[in-house]
């Protein structure tokens, strides 16, 4: 059969498309895109000022941890605070990058983390099949996931977790050392001096609360290995939750 101009254009065409559809499907990688929310929080007798925190996936998207109750200092220690309107399936993050200011020691961490790619893989995977997974967002349809839950304790220990329903594993546990800051970390509308950051950065801390971390309150605590709460602080949601029909 002849093929005449017309036709070998149509047939370019669809050949060119059909490439374009094999591209954007392998480059999107759906079958590694999963629901997620991140959140982070601190003890409340060692406040901390955020400078950088985001996590980073494997195509270098930055993905937004909320810190809006750590910012205002009325976070506690390993409560989740997360209200997720989280409505973007993402890859998984393969590292963090953590940047922060310590009230009680007048210190400054920072680092950037790898985190166990394939291990967060096998927990995702796990609990998508032990219908494990939270209600992360009713926003453009129901979102479901796990919960990355970041927790900066004193003397520069940080751990990271996955929470779902009846699950929390611990993914990460790192001890960062005070590194000297560069005068673009004391920013706030415009570079200032570490003094004044850091009288603007725990502006909101009130009077009373300083006065008790000047007084040595709590100054011998060692958060880190303090025990966490979250299984049987929330079963009595995730009772209502699945009676309701919010999760399997």
């Amino acid at each position: 059969m002849k093929i005449n101009s017309i036709n070998k254009l149509y047939i370019g065409f669809g050949i060119l498309l059909l490439a374009g559809i094999i591209y954007r499907v392998l480059t999107y990688k759906s079958w590694e895109r999963y629901d997620y929310s991140a959140t982070v929080t601190a003890p409340n007798t060692f406040p901390i000022a955020i400078s950088e925190l985001y996590l980073i996936t494997p195509n270098d998207d930055f993905e937004h941890i909320d810190s809006e109750y750590l910012s205002s200092f009325s976070a506690n220690w390993l409560i989740d605070y997360t209200a997720s309107t989280h409505a973007k399936t993402q890859r998984l993050p393969s590292s963090i990058k953590i940047s922060y200011f310590s009230f009680r020691d007048k210190l400054f961490y920072s680092d950037s983390l790898q985190l166990p790619k394939r291990s967060i893989e096998k927990i995702f995977d796990s609990a998508r099949h032990n219908n494990q997974f939270l209600v992360l967002s009713d926003y453009a349809g129901r979102r479901k996931g796990l919960s990355f839950m970041v927790g900066v304790a004193n003397k520069g220990n940080v751990m990271i977790w996955l929470r779902g329903v009846n699950l929390e594993q611990e993914i990460l546990r790192v001890n960062l050392k005070p590194k000297i800051p560069k005068a673009a970390d004391f920013y706030f509308d415009g570079k200032i001096s570490k003094q004044a950051y850091f009288e603007e950065a725990f502006s909101k801390l009130s009077d009373s609360v300083k006065t008790l971390l000047k007084n040595g309150y709590d100054k011998d605590a060692n958060y880190i290995d303090s025990p966490s709460r979250y299984l049987e602080n929330n079963k009595e949601l995730w009772q209502y939750q699945r009676k309701n029909g919010f999760i399997d």
